[in-house]
């Protein structure tokens, strides 16, 4: 009987310490493997070397997308993606807001924060479908935008039904302004997975209300601070979290490695 091939390994060697695993929810949307690079230290002169251990095995399960994530000051382990052919995607920062609970948010905003329900979901995969243009899968120049606009939709509709994740609704009267994935970390961390502003709600002044309204939600429900991901590109946002007073530890740097011929 056929075996499959393992999408998961570890080299550890006196020079490169390297850890993958597959991303099955991106191999469904791309159609073939997706490999994500969790784990990368390079220890030593003959790195590149012992990469190829990797590469043998990324060609062996047949995958089409790498992508890997660096903290911003690992320059030797930068240099060696892009010596074996990664490319250079976008720069991440974590905005977080600690102290929750005692922090003043001001006077609660007439917008409604409530759990998404089955008529709301239909707008939520809308706006997923249409808010997204600055994140990895967007701006890489190699890929359909429409992939990156489908992958937004799975991942909302993915958190619906999610057994630790909550998709929620910011309302103004009935009308769905922006939705929001958070999910609840047992050291009292509210992580804001995923959010956007409705399209033709955009440059209005309600990203703002939106965000604070989550704010005072995530405080309510017993959180004492707020984290997050957001690509660089995306500045109106980034000055909104800095407006509303949230922290930004050390960026992060995101690659990919795509097979030739693989992604139109």
């Amino acid at each position: 009987m056929a075996t499959t091939p393992d999408t998961t390994g570890l080299i550890d060697t006196p020079d490169l310490q390297l850890k993958w695993n597959e991303a099955p929810w991106d191999s469904v949307l791309f159609g073939f493997p997706v490999l994500q690079i969790n784990q990368i230290e390079v220890r030593g002169p003959t790195a590149e070397a012992d990469f190829s251990a990797f590469e043998a095995c990324r060609e062996q399960v047949q995958a089409g997308l790498v992508s890997c994530r660096l903290s911003h000051e690992c320059l030797k382990e930068s240099i060696l993606l892009e010596t074996r052919a990664f490319r250079f995607i976008e720069m991440v920062y974590h905005p977080e807001i600690s102290q929750l609970q005692t922090i003043d948010l001001g006077i609660p905003l007439e917008l409604t924060v409530s759990r998404a329900n089955d008529i709301d979901l239909p707008v939520v995969q809308e706006i997923a479908g249409h808010a997204f243009h600055n994140e990895r899968f967007h701006v890489d120049p190699r890929l359909d935008h429409a992939i990156g606009d489908k992958r937004y939709q799975n991942w909302a509709t993915s958190s619906f039904k999610h057994p630790s994740q909550e998709l929620y609704c910011v309302r103004d009267s009935q009308r769905v302004l922006a939705f929001f994935v958070t999910e609840m970390l047992a050291d009292g961390t509210c992580y804001w997975h995923l959010n956007a502003v409705a399209p033709d709600a955009q440059g209005k002044g309600y990203g703002a209300l939106a965000w604070r309204a989550m704010m005072h939600h995530a405080r309510d429900t017993g959180a004492q601070r707020i984290s997050t991901c957001i690509a660089a590109r995306n500045h109106r946002v980034l000055n909104l979290y800095a407006r509303l007073g949230f922290r930004f530890s050390p960026p992060e740097m995101t690659f990919h490695w795509f097979k030739e011929g693989q992604v139109d």
